[in-house]
Protein backbone atom coordinates (compact mmCIF):
# COMPACT_ATOMS: atom_id res chain seq x y z
CA UNK A 1 0.00 0.00 0.00
CA UNK A 2 1.41 3.43 -0.99
CA UNK A 3 0.68 6.79 1.19
CA UNK A 4 1.62 8.76 -1.91
CA UNK A 5 -0.55 11.82 -2.52
CA UNK A 6 0.15 14.35 -5.14
CA UNK A 7 -1.60 17.98 -5.07
CA UNK A 8 -1.63 20.71 -8.14
CA UNK A 9 -1.76 24.08 -8.81
CA UNK A 10 -2.72 24.59 -11.99
CA UNK A 11 -2.64 28.21 -12.18
CA UNK A 12 1.22 27.81 -10.73
CA UNK A 13 2.03 25.11 -12.68
CA UNK A 14 3.07 23.69 -9.00
CA UNK A 15 2.56 20.16 -7.82
CA UNK A 16 3.22 19.03 -4.27
CA UNK A 17 4.32 15.45 -3.44
CA UNK A 18 3.22 13.76 -0.29
CA UNK A 19 4.90 10.40 0.73
CA UNK A 20 4.57 8.29 3.92
CA UNK A 21 6.48 5.30 5.57
CA UNK A 22 7.03 2.89 3.30
CA UNK A 23 6.67 4.31 0.62
CA UNK A 24 9.59 4.52 -2.53
CA UNK A 25 11.46 7.72 -3.14
CA UNK A 26 12.36 7.66 -6.80
CA UNK A 27 9.64 5.57 -7.84
CA UNK A 28 7.47 7.62 -6.31
CA UNK A 29 8.39 10.60 -8.00
CA UNK A 30 8.25 8.07 -11.43
CA UNK A 31 4.23 7.40 -11.04
CA UNK A 32 3.83 11.04 -10.47
CA UNK A 33 5.41 12.38 -13.13
CA UNK A 34 3.19 9.90 -15.40
CA UNK A 35 0.18 10.29 -13.27
CA UNK A 36 0.46 13.89 -13.36
CA UNK A 37 1.40 14.72 -17.08
CA UNK A 38 4.68 15.99 -16.16
CA UNK A 39 7.04 15.31 -19.21
CA UNK A 40 9.25 18.31 -18.63
CA UNK A 41 9.76 19.95 -14.89
CA UNK A 42 11.92 20.89 -11.95
CA UNK A 43 12.12 19.00 -8.96
CA UNK A 44 12.74 22.26 -7.07
CA UNK A 45 12.82 21.19 -3.14
CA UNK A 46 12.87 17.92 -0.97
CA UNK A 47 12.90 16.59 2.34
CA UNK A 48 11.99 14.03 4.77
CA UNK A 49 14.08 10.84 5.90
CA UNK A 50 14.79 7.34 4.62
CA UNK A 51 14.87 3.62 6.27
CA UNK A 52 17.61 3.20 3.47
CA UNK A 53 19.70 4.96 1.08
CA UNK A 54 20.58 3.87 -2.20
CA UNK A 55 22.64 6.05 -4.16
CA UNK A 56 25.51 6.13 -6.68
CA UNK A 57 28.21 8.90 -7.39
CA UNK A 58 31.25 8.90 -9.76
CA UNK A 59 34.81 8.86 -8.39
CA UNK A 60 36.98 11.32 -10.07
CA UNK A 61 40.25 10.25 -9.05
CA UNK A 62 40.04 6.89 -10.83
CA UNK A 63 40.96 7.46 -14.51
CA UNK A 64 38.49 6.50 -16.07
CA UNK A 65 35.94 7.81 -13.57
CA UNK A 66 34.04 5.01 -11.98
CA UNK A 67 30.82 4.78 -10.94
CA UNK A 68 30.72 3.66 -6.69
CA UNK A 69 26.97 2.95 -5.79
CA UNK A 70 26.38 2.77 -1.76
CA UNK A 71 23.72 1.34 0.51
CA UNK A 72 23.40 3.27 3.53
CA UNK A 73 21.46 2.18 5.70
CA UNK A 74 18.91 4.53 8.08
CA UNK A 75 17.78 6.41 9.76
CA UNK A 76 18.67 9.00 7.19
CA UNK A 77 17.98 12.93 7.28
CA UNK A 78 17.41 14.22 3.83
CA UNK A 79 19.10 17.11 3.77
CA UNK A 80 17.72 18.14 0.68
CA UNK A 81 17.20 17.04 -2.71
CA UNK A 82 16.56 18.32 -6.61
CA UNK A 83 16.35 17.64 -10.27
CA UNK A 84 14.67 17.56 -13.54
CA UNK A 85 12.45 15.68 -14.97
CA UNK A 86 12.25 15.32 -18.69
CA UNK A 87 10.74 12.39 -20.68
CA UNK A 88 8.79 11.87 -18.07
CA UNK A 89 11.94 10.50 -16.44
CA UNK A 90 13.59 12.30 -12.77
CA UNK A 91 16.92 12.24 -12.68
CA UNK A 92 17.68 13.61 -8.86
CA UNK A 93 20.59 14.43 -6.93
CA UNK A 94 20.41 13.83 -3.32
CA UNK A 95 21.79 15.06 0.22
CA UNK A 96 21.84 12.68 3.08
CA UNK A 97 22.92 12.52 6.80
CA UNK A 98 22.89 9.30 9.02
CA UNK A 99 22.73 9.60 12.81
CA UNK A 100 26.01 10.09 13.48
CA UNK A 101 26.57 13.20 11.70
CA UNK A 102 27.90 12.27 8.31
CA UNK A 103 27.18 13.57 4.78
CA UNK A 104 26.27 11.39 2.03
CA UNK A 105 25.20 12.57 -1.72
CA UNK A 106 24.77 12.06 -5.45
CA UNK A 107 22.48 10.16 -7.62
CA UNK A 108 19.19 9.16 -5.89
CA UNK A 109 18.99 5.23 -7.38
CA UNK A 110 15.77 2.91 -6.74
CA UNK A 111 15.20 1.17 -3.51
CA UNK A 112 15.03 4.44 -1.14
CA UNK A 113 12.20 3.78 1.34
CA UNK A 114 10.91 7.20 3.46
CA UNK A 115 11.09 6.60 6.90
CA UNK A 116 8.38 9.48 8.38
CA UNK A 117 7.71 11.22 5.11
CA UNK A 118 8.81 13.06 2.31
CA UNK A 119 7.92 15.86 0.67
CA UNK A 120 8.57 17.44 -2.76
CA UNK A 121 8.04 20.02 -5.08
CA UNK A 122 8.16 19.95 -8.72
CA UNK A 123 7.35 22.93 -11.62
CA UNK A 124 6.10 21.95 -14.95
CA UNK A 125 7.60 23.21 -17.73
CA UNK A 126 5.01 22.91 -20.63
CA UNK A 127 5.94 25.10 -23.22
CA UNK A 128 9.08 22.73 -23.99
CA UNK A 129 9.62 19.29 -24.23
CA UNK A 130 13.01 18.11 -22.67
CA UNK A 131 14.46 14.24 -23.33
CA UNK A 132 17.73 13.29 -22.72
CA UNK A 133 19.42 11.66 -25.99
CA UNK A 134 23.14 10.54 -27.12
CA UNK A 135 24.32 13.41 -29.05
CA UNK A 136 27.12 14.98 -30.31
CA UNK A 137 29.34 12.44 -29.91
CA UNK A 138 29.16 12.21 -26.26
CA UNK A 139 28.68 8.69 -24.65
CA UNK A 140 26.23 10.10 -21.98
CA UNK A 141 22.59 11.12 -22.34
CA UNK A 142 22.49 14.85 -22.66
CA UNK A 143 19.55 16.82 -22.38
CA UNK A 144 18.22 18.23 -26.01
CA UNK A 145 14.88 19.62 -27.68
CA UNK A 146 11.95 17.21 -27.97
CA UNK A 147 9.75 19.05 -31.06
CA UNK A 148 5.93 18.95 -29.88
CA UNK A 149 3.97 16.25 -31.12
Amino acid sequence: MTLMKWFESKAQGLVIVSLGHGDLLLESLCQVAREANIHTGVIMTGLGSLTLGRIHSVVTNDMPPQDRFLDLPGPLEVVGFSGIIAGYEPHVHISLMDASGKFYGGHLEEGCSILTLSEISILRAPDIRIVRKLRDGNAIKLLDWEPQP
